[in-house]
């Protein structure tokens, strides 16, 4: 809600400003809950909530300010658009300021080029001045409860850099490891019916079935568990009150928060009892990924998407986060960081 806020106040103060972001599924979410579905209004406003794909045939600093959430997303041409080049470019190009907002360890696919260095490089062939200090770092966030122990707690669980120690009697945020996915959803079923603000979301290892006309469910699990993924061509499956049964992956989700979500962890996450270590398999990703590259990659490259994928993931949840692992060994892992018998 950031990005949101400070297209707000530059559209207050008369500017030409905009919010932009590859990612569809935040654009159409954020339109839809501004206007309450009111056509006129969508017609209105749609204008400031724009893909940075087509940024190549916007004249330079047409816009005054030019928004760029999930900035680790953006990607050279692609997606047929034949004129484009680069999007860090074109977006620095296209505006008077452009704010890039950027983790780059959310970079989730081999397309993505979105990096602080990507950001100065082009801002240097393009004249511009980059203003990157203590008062620019998002030092702080507002997901998972603002809490950092719990961002601590999931880098030590998947091995992300050094292990910290961390007490998680202190942490306000509701964790919760489930041994059956059907209970998983019960429990994420009742916290939807409150506000209509849980879903439940999976990595890139399982098969889109429905779509391929394949079987009537993409993905099974024990205990009779069955789901299909996010509804074709269903632009709201985040706020969609009819979507709670459906699977969202990683591309409907990132650059959105929920209330509770629920994380399906695949075979390409595992853990090794014996070893102590994190398992990273990209041959368990699933045939039809024909976006994110993990298959044919380096295996260092593999398992840095693989954990950021997971990471993001596991942090769309403002209140609570249920986790169903298929790997046993992965589950008694983190319920023993937990400190859960």
């Amino acid at each position: 809600m950031l990005a949101i806020n400070l297209v707000k106040q530059f559209i207050s103060k008369r500017l030409n400003a905009s919010y932009v972001t590859k990612n569809s599924a935040p654009r159409e979410a954020y339109l839809k809950l501004l206007t309450k579905s009111d056509l006129k209004k969508e017609i209105n406003i749609k204008q400031l909530f724009r893909s940075p794909f087509g940024l190549c045939k916007t004249p330079t600093n047409f816009y005054d300010c030019l928004i760029i959430d999930e900035s680790h997303r953006l990607v050279k041409q692609m997606y047929g658009d034949f004129q484009g080049q680069n999007q860090v470019m074109e977006c620095i190009n296209s505006s008077l300021l452009s704010i890039f907002l950027i983790d780059e360890n959310q970079r989730i696919t081999t397309k993505d080029i979105g990096t602080v260095d990507e950001i100065k490089y082009w801002a240097k062939e393009l004249g511009s001045r980059v203003i990157m200090n203590e008062e620019t770092a998002l030092i702080s966030q507002f997901r998972c409860n603002g809490s950092d122990l719990y961002i601590q707690f999931l880098n030590n669980l998947l091995q992300i850099g050094e292990n910290v120690d961390i007490d998680l009697t202190e942490l306000n945020f509701d964790i919760e490891v489930f041994d059956d996915p059907n209970m998983m959803r019960e429990e994420l079923r009742k916290k939807n019916q409150i506000n209509n603000k849980s879903r439940m979301v999976a990595g890139y290892c399982y098969d889109w079935n429905v779509i391929n006309h394949r079987g009537e469910y993409d993905i099974y699990l024990e205990n009779g568990f069955k789901a299909k993924w996010n509804l074709e061509n269903d632009k709201v499956w985040a706020i969609n009150p009819n979507s709670f049964e459906e699977v969202g992956c990683i591309h409907t989700a990132q650059g959105l928060e929920f209330d509770y979500v629920g994380v399906i962890i695949g075979q390409d996450l595992r853990y090794d009892e014996e070893r102590h270590e994190i398992i990273i398999d990209k041959t368990k990703i699933s045939k039809d990924d024909k976006t994110s590259g993990i298959k044919s990659c380096g295996e260092a490259l593999a398992r840095q998407l693989i954990k950021n994928t997971y990471k993001t993931l596991l942090t769309r949840g403002q209140k609570g986060c249920y986790i169903y692992c298929e790997d046993k060994a992965l589950s008694r892992y983190i319920k023993r960081m937990l400190g859960v018998n």
